[in-house]
């Protein structure tokens, strides 16, 4: 329970690297009031913390309208995550799943099914090359 003498510093900044023995990623968070916050997530918790992170980003910004696209995001210095490995699937019903790894971790995303579609055709389109020829 969150008591009002909680001090909650606005992070800005993170840097990170592993533990000597690779067990543990090491965080240091700077805050706005140059304050610096070091935190330790072990490595099979990584996951775990990104989608705890993505589910609440997706909460507290359901109600504003919009979305980034691609050029929001290089423009407001996005960093892209160098993704291992994508899989698709369709357990059941309208809901589809896209699990994406990087490394060890692997978030898996959910979507209405009908959106496959248009996601399969705009990576069909992405991966094409500029010089192909439609045959």
């Amino acid at each position: 329970m969150e008591k009002s003498s909680d001090v909650f510093p606005v992070i800005y900044s993170f840097e990170g690297s592993p533990s000597e023995d690779g067990s543990v990623f090491l965080v240091k968070a700077t805050a706005f009031d140059e304050s610096v916050v070091r935190f330790a997530i072990p490595l099979d918790n990584i996951q775990h913390f990104i989608t705890f992170l993505l589910i609440w980003a997706g909460t507290i910004s359901a109600d504003h309208s919009g979305s980034a696209d691609a050029d929001d995001c290089q423009s407001s210095g996005c960093i892209p995550i160098p993704a291992t490995s994508i899989a698709v699937g369709q357990p059941n019903g309208n809901e589809a799943y896209i699990g994406v790894s990087v490394g060890c971790a692997e978030l898996v995303f959910s979507l209405p099914a009908s959106s496959l579609g248009p996601v399969g055709y705009t990576l069909m389109l992405a991966g094409t090359p500029a010089n192909a020829v439609a045959s």
